[in-house]
């Protein structure tokens, strides 16, 4: 481990050490008391890659602060880009407010900015003046909906099961060999989808069989929100709505761009995490009218 000093404290740097069971240990609790999600499982599933690494200080043989990077492939119009994106960006309350993320934060560009397309994160509001120190400048993102004028509610569809191994192995296959369906779209990632479907989204995944297609949805009133769709072969966003939609749901609202968006409207998104991406690459999303997949952020 190397040891670094900071206003004369002396701390332990680490990165990478996802099998490194204490420091592993140490990172999930800090996870936990944070943002309330431990990356155990993920580990031990065999999801926590080599695209996914931690840039972490130890105070006492505890991480105390923590920036991660996910290496993320996207189609991008067509186009193949390599991203950089940070994330798990985190302090022990007790050793906030002494300049560890700002030293992780000058580690991470100085070793990846140069190497990658672009780079960029998504940040809280309590955090909106953090990340410009860096070079980091905010980029709007735009959401796509539409009104639901057929309804179809196709009784050939089930949930996926995500404690059935068969079922979690179906979709693993399927999200690695999907049909892109949006503008951007993340690519040979199936880890960081797999964090969602086996946590945040375990109970809305959902196997289309008249489609043969998968789809990540939420039912909330009128409104499904549907964040993908993982199909071998080409299948629409209005027919996977249409099996899924009874005379109830009035809305889609989507957690992607689509590459077809004829009939969408778009909305300035607003209510979430802000999207920031280094001024270098800032033009190449400036007034697209995209955002990123909502299963992209890590």
């Amino acid at each position: 481990m190397e040891f670094i000093r900071l206003n004369n404290i002396t701390y332990g740097f680490a990165k990478d050490f996802k099998h490194n069971q204490k420091i592993r240990a140490s990172f999930n609790s800090l996870t936990e008391a944070v943002f309330d999600f431990s990356l155990e499982n993920w580990y031990h599933d065999g999801l926590w890659g080599d695209y996914y690494i931690p840039y972490s200080l130890l105070h006492n043989d505890k991480i105390v602060s923590n920036v991660s990077i996910s290496k993320i492939e996207f189609d991008i119009e067509g186009e193949r880009k390599s991203g950089i994106q940070i994330g798990t960006v985190m302090t022990d309350e007790k050793y906030r407010n002494r300049g560890l993320n700002k030293y992780l934060m000058e580690k991470i560009m100085h070793e990846w900015k140069d190497s990658t397309d672009f780079v960029y994160l998504f940040a809280n509001d309590s955090v909106l003046d953090f990340y410009p120190k860096f070079g980091f400048k905010v980029v709007e993102e735009y959401q796509h909906s539409k009104i639901v004028d057929k309804h179809s509610a196709s009784s050939v569809w089930k949930k996926l099961n995500m404690e059935d191994p068969a079922d979690v192995t179906f979709l693993m296959e399927r999200i690695k060999n999907s049909n892109p369906i949006a503008k951007i779209s993340m690519r040979s990632n199936v880890s960081l989808i797999m964090f969602y479907c086996n946590w945040f989204k375990k109970n809305s995944i959902y196997y289309i069989e008249e489609l043969d297609a998968i789809a990540i949805a939420d039912f909330e009133n009128d409104t499904v929100y549907l964040d993908d769709i993982f199909s071998n072969n080409p299948v629409t966003i209005d027919n996977v709505v249409l099996s899924m939609s009874d005379k109830r749901i009035q809305r889609v609202i989507l957690g992607f761009t689509p590459l077809n968006d004829e009939g969408f409207e778009k909305q300035l998104l607003k209510g979430t995490d802000t999207l920031f991406v280094l001024k270098d690459t800032f033009e190449f999303f400036a007034n697209k009218h995209w955002m990123f997949p909502v299963l992209s952020h890590a």
